[in-house]
């Protein structure tokens, strides 16, 4: 007997099986006739064969049998089997606590201070000195510094800060990236060109440790402009010098230039990038003056900034326009545009300009001419250097002579301001008079600077800055509070003169004719009352949403302007209602008495309802003063209540 196990099954053949299975065999003989002969003659049964098969069947079961359990109880002999999973182990970190040791206590030995009597009123670093009021003002200097900083406090030489791409974000992401990425405070001040000059050093050289910089130089070329571009041009061989630390001048390695002039159109004097410091300097100096009076300011450095695209190197380099002017522009329409394009193309824009007045677009400017014959002469040239927002924020009105006098904003026209700080850049605000305190006069206004009569610390209107959005953005942000669209209304739709020299003085002729005298006094107050009312009812609708400002710059404009329409409200109620009480019958209180005067007074007596007017407008502008210390908002309403509210008669 033959036994095999193939792929899991039991054979079992006997030796004479098979040999009964051969060719010669009566049963293989059969097999190769036709199917029908094999039906129809069947073999004859053979008892031995029969049983021979039944036992081979059998004896197949019981191998299969046999194979299933083999098979089985290995499986159950692997399923058995447990293998531990392999654990990696995380380093361990231990964190200890340092103990504490108490700092010994340092006692202040006082010494000898030797007091120095010079005079530093013409100091700071923007100044017309520049750095150079740096430098130790001491008698003696010592040659190592008494208490060296610790190095463990010094800033890192430099920092790698990526570009950032506007191209894939739409208007609102790019507002919303501006708001909290780009300047957070975009104004600067100085007194002098030079020192703006040694100002915008530091942010060449701070783009210089980041990458290579192409700096173009862009010149107004009007003729107010002439004298500072000859003091530009001489301050900037030192620029040079100090940035690229040799004796020759040129412009440090991977710092380039180009130069460009603009008035009524632009032209490169000097096209191609350049380290030649000579180079930059003579084309500054040799700028020619505009006398068209068209300033395309917005146009001029769009064409700087596609030509920046151009020339900067292959790879990653900077771009930067720096640009000199000192008015708006006549272009302001494309401000949005141009500022799209730089930030597009990665370049920054610097402005070195004027300083705005507070809500107004027009100044007058001190014009001296340049030829020494005629240096005596001045005129004062009506120039457009403002407003510093968007929006009109501040009602006008012009109660006297000084309420048309121009103050400080604090900050640049907001057309260029806007596209400094969206841009990454700063605007250098100059002007010669800006560390005078009090009120600055003609006489002492220097010249080719606008007519400012007040200044203001800069560090103080640090929270007060315009909101440099797009213009879309700025009206959704007006339209979704009440009183800052109540504010903005009121102060597009204002430019209100109180009653033009009302008439103050009556003499009494008859009854008759001082009734007739009464009543052509009032109709002054009867013109102007209308108007008052209305501006009033606009800010009025706006003052449920006032708790909800959250702007010190919109909470000061709208009590400001809440505090003097009131204030002119009383006024111009006060005066009516005396006229009116006037022309029911007075007596003179003294005998040689003929004219009756009409003067101003700190007291209203004219009606509860007026009094209560006048007790709101001293409560609205006295908040002013107190939350907003330092600012032409409180300047404004300082001034205010400093005039009185109300009328009393006087006899003479």
């Amino acid at each position: 007997m033959v036994v095999e196990f193939s792929c899991g099954r039991l054979f079992v053949m006997k030796s004479r099986s098979f040999l009964s299975l051969k060719s010669g065999s009566p049963s293989a003989q059969g097999m190769n006739r036709p199917v029908s002969a094999r039906r129809e003659v069947l073999p004859p049964q053979v008892p031995g064969v029969v049983k021979e098969n039944r036992l081979r069947k059998q004896s197949g079961q019981s191998g299969w049998f046999i194979s299933l359990g083999l098979h089985g109880i290995v499986l159950l002999c692997l399923a058995g089997i447990t293998i531990d999973p392999l654990i990696i182990h995380a380093p361990a970190i231990q964190i200890e606590q340092p103990i504490s040791e108490p700092e010994p206590e340092f006692v202040f030995e006082p010494e000898e201070l030797e007091v120095s009597d010079v005079d530093l009123k013409e100091l700071g670093a923007l100044s017309e000195r520049g750095v150079t009021v740096a430098e130790a003002i001491s008698s003696t200097k010592a040659d190592i510094p008494f208490i060296p900083p610790p190095q463990n406090m010094l800033v890192p030489k430099s920092v790698r800060i990526e570009p950032v791409t506007f191209e894939s974000m739409g208007p609102n992401e790019v507002d919303q990236l501006i708001e909290t990425v780009v300047g957070v405070n975009v104004g600067v001040a100085a007194t002098g060109a030079s020192g703006a000059i040694d100002r915008l050093s530091l942010e060449i050289a701070r783009s210089l440790e980041d990458a290579p910089t192409t700096v173009c130089w862009v010149f107004d070329q009007s003729v107010s402009l002439a004298g500072q571009r000859q003091e530009i041009a001489s301050r900037l061989k030192r620029v040079f010098r100090e940035l690229s630390h040799d004796s020759q001048g040129d412009a440090p390695a991977g710092l380039t230039n180009l130069v460009l002039a603009y008035g009524q159109r632009f032209k490169f004097i000097v096209n191609k990038p350049t380290r030649v410091s000579s180079e930059v300097v003579e084309a500054i100096q040799g700028i020619e003056v505009d006398n068209s009076g068209v300033e395309k300011t917005f146009t001029a450095i769009r064409a700087a900034a596609e030509r920046l695209s151009v020339t900067r190197r292959v790879g990653r380099s900077n771009g930067m326009i720096i640009v000199f002017t000192d008015e708006v522009g006549d272009d302001q329409s494309l401000a949005d545009q141009v500022a799209t394009i730089c930030r597009r193309l990665g370049v920054s824009v610097c402005v070195v300009g004027v300083p705005a007045p507070f809500g107004q677009r027009f100044i007058e400017m001190k014009y001296v001419e340049f030829d020494p014959t005629y240096a005596s002469v001045e005129d004062w040239a009506v120039v457009e250097q403002g407003p510093e927002t968007l929006f009109p924020e501040a009602i006008q009105i012009s109660e006297n002579s000084l309420s048309n006098e121009a103050i400080d904003s604090g900050f640049g026209p907001f057309s260029l301001s806007k596209l400094c700080y969206q841009t990454g850049g700063v605007y250098i605000a100059v002007h010669a008079n800006r560390n005078l305190r009090g009120r600055v006069p003609d006489r002492a206004t220097a010249p080719m600077s606008s007519r400012i009569r007040y200044f203001f610390d800069q560090e103080l209107l640090r929270d007060y800055q315009p909101d440099y959005v797009s213009a879309t953005k700025l009206r959704q942000k007006v339209a979704s509070n009440a009183a800052k669209q109540s504010l903005v209304t009121a102060a597009a739709a204002t430019n209100l003169r109180p009653m033009v020299s009302p008439e103050t003085v009556f003499p009494k002729k008859s009854e008759g004719e001082l009734a007739n005298l009464l009543s052509l006094a009032q109709r002054s107050a009867a013109v102007l009352q209308p108007r008052v009312d209305a501006i009033y009812s606009q800010l009025l609708r706006g003052l449920p949403d006032r708790e909800r400002i959250e702007e010190e710059r919109w909470k000061a404009g709208f009590d400001l302007a809440m505090g003097r329409i009131l204030a002119m409200k009383v006024r111009t109620d006060a005066y009516n209602l005396m006229l009116a009480r006037a022309k029911s019958g007075m007596q003179f209180q003294r005998p040689k008495s003929d004219t009756w005067v009409l003067r101003p007074s700190d007291i209203v007596n004219v009606g509860s309802r007026t009094e209560k007017y006048a007790d709101q407008a001293r409560e609205y502008l006295r908040k002013v003063v107190e939350d907003h210390p330092g600012t032409p908002w409180a300047f404004l309403a300082k001034r205010e209540l400093g005039q009185p509210l109300g009328y009393a008669w006087d006899e003479i």
